[in-house]
């Protein structure tokens, strides 16, 4: 991807987050602050419903107080019944106007088509005279229990010691009180169940004009709901919901009705009833996108803008690494390029880029005519070595030829030097850095030993202790050597009647370690060491190998823990450790 597109993809990615995440919390500042007013809404319809409600409940309440402390009402209810029908015909009459009397008496009720019903409890014997024969539905106000008793309504109202219970009718359109009724007036034993149970009704219809219930949204509304849970009314709105809705514990909350979000506002009425305000968080959501449409419509002003904005900036920003890039393709050679570096247009950063990279050309070539001369010389060098190769192989050829005359003239000792010497020739000039065997070592040692003890004439012996067997172990070239030659050329002298060598091989997991003694006069350990770290110390140095070169080539080739080591035992005796990590 180049990086004009990259670029332009990175500022229209910053600005579509930036609209993306204003637009964002305006939804939800417009959400929280319109479920706020709609909450207040509510909360304000509620509590003047509860006004409303409480009016209507108290003026109901006082009907039921006019019918328990009606004088004449008890009389009435204790009248004797059969023995003259013209008395129990008025009585009857007389019944019914004493109800119809009290419910004329309350306007309010009677305004919103508020009827009333007595059904006498049928142990009292002014129940007779209401049989189904003497009554009218929906015409008189008075009926015997018996014609109830079977009814959920007339056994939930004698089985409550007071209130009302609310319902709704069978065919839904009358909302509906029932209520056990006393009289302080009755003559008779008061009976268990009282005189009766009266039965108001109330259209549903009338409830909106008799409650303050405008919908907040377009699919708000009121749920009643009695102190069972039922429904007893519910708006048009909201006609479509469960008949049992459970009203929420806090004062407002929300609730989850038939797979639907609402927001709830509830309050307990009088009679156990409880008045519920349902807004469905739809129309939460229709009213705040309704808001947020202007944003809306601007963010995507905003946004065609600032991609238009971002091509622009874009091509602007790379329009100089683009030139610049185009200029190094070119390049197939920089030996004998001149580069110009006042041409290149564009940010500081970019002319700076420029002329950095004109010095890089620069050093490149230069350092390209040093390894040209350095590859000169090094061919120069391989042509001078393998010039040298001829001495070592005409002096290898020369004292093979000596060593034939010697042996010509039966001059033992002489073959037997000059053969050494040629094997220490042969075994140094071929692949000094490759590894060999212990046992292929410790050949090369004695024939150094041979040579050394015909020159000097002393016993040096060499010991190989138990351990590894010496054809298994692998070490590199020329390492035990040095370290064999130093004791001993520093462990006797020339009137010490010889020195015995201890070579020993062993393992510990994967460590490899080869130890060197001898029975010479030892030396400190300390400053053996300290030499090896290339540390200033006074000891005697000469040419070849050499210890620390032993050291360095362990390092070298197995890591920084393989190393050569030196201790000291029984006193100032002296032992070179060799340490070799294998993998």
């Amino acid at each position: 991807m180049s990086i004009t597109k990259r670029t332009f993809l990175i500022v229209c990615s910053i600005i579509s987050a930036i609209l993306l995440a204003l637009n964002a919390a305006t939804y939800l500042l417009f959400r929280h602050a319109i479920t706020a007013q709609l909450l207040t809404s509510q909360e304000a319809l509620i509590e003047a419903n509860v006004q409303l409600i409480g009016v209507f409940t108290q003026t109901v309440d006082q009907l039921v107080y006019q019918y328990t402390s009606d004088e004449q009402l008890g009389t009435l209810l204790s009248r004797p019944v059969g023995e003259d029908e013209l008395a129990d015909f008025n009585t009857r009459i007389q019944l019914g106007d004493r109800i119809t009397y009290h419910l004329n008496a309350e306007s309010r009720l009677l305004n919103n088509s508020f009827s009333a019903y007595l059904y006498i409890n049928p142990e009292l014997p002014v129940s007779s005279l209401f049989r189904p024969e003497n009554t009218i539905p929906n015409v008189s106000r008075v009926f015997s229990g018996a014609q109830a008793e079977n009814e959920t309504w007339y056994r939930e109202a004698l089985a409550r010691t007071g209130g009302q219970y609310v319902f709704l009718d069978e065919d839904n359109s009358h909302l509906c009180f029932a209520r056990k009724l006393q009289s302080s007036s009755y003559a008779g034993a008061h009976p268990k169940n009282g005189v009766g149970v009266l039965l108001g009704r109330l259209p549903v219809e009338r409830l909106p004009q008799l409650l303050s219930v405008f919908p907040v949204t377009e699919n708000s509304g009121f749920l009643l709901l009695n102190d069972r849970g039922e429904q007893v009314y519910c708006s048009v709105n909201l006609a479509g919901l469960a008949d049992e809705v459970t009203p929420p514990s806090p004062a407002s909350s929300e609730m989850v009705i038939g797979g639907e979000r609402y927001l709830c506002t509830s309050e307990q009425l009088s009679w156990g009833m409880d008045l519920v305000f349902l807004t469905p968080y739809r129309d939460v959501s229709h009213q705040v996108w309704r808001m947020m449409s202007p944003y809306l419509l601007c963010s995507a002003v905003f946004l065609a803008a600032g991609i238009l904005l971002s091509l622009i900036l874009s091509r602007g920003l790379s329009r100089p690494v683009v030139q610049f890039t185009r200029k190094i393709e070119g390049i197939r050679d920089t030996r004998g390029l001149e580069w110009d570096e006042n041409t290149q247009r564009g940010p500081r950063e970019i002319r700076q880029l420029n002329r950095s990279f004109g010095d890089l050309i620069r050093r490149i070539n230069a350092l390209i005519e040093e390894v040209s001369v350095k590859e000169n010389q090094r061919r120069e060098s391989e042509l001078r070595a393998l010039q040298a190769q001829i001495n070592p192989h005409f002096m290898l050829n020369a004292m093979n030829t000596v060593n034939y005359m010697a042996l010509e003239r039966e001059d033992d000792d002489i073959a037997a030097a000059v053969n050494s010497i040629a094997n220490l020739m042969r075994y140094s000039i071929t692949e000094p850095d490759r590894l060999v065997t212990l046992s292929t070592e410790l050949d090369n040692i004695r024939e150094y030993i041979s040579v050394y003890v015909m020159r000097f004439r002393q016993d040096i012996r060499l010991e190989i202790l138990p351990g590894l067997p010496s054809g298994q172990v692998v070490i590199p070239k020329f390492t035990l050597q040095p370290l064999v030659e130093n004791s001993i050329r520093h462990g006797i002298t020339r009137q010490d009647p010889g020195i015995t060598i201890r070579i020993r091989a062993y393992s510990e997991g994967d460590v490899l370690y080869v130890d060197v003694t001898d029975t010479g006069a030892g030396a400190g350990a300390d400053k053996l060491n300290a030499y090896l770290d290339y540390q200033d110390v006074d000891l005697k140095v000469t040419h070849g190998f050499g210890i620390r070169n032993v050291n360095e080539r362990l390092r070298l080739r197995y890591g920084e823990q393989s190393c050569l080591r030196y201790f000291n035992y029984d006193g100032k005796k002296l032992l070179a450790r060799l340490k070799i990590e294998r993998e």
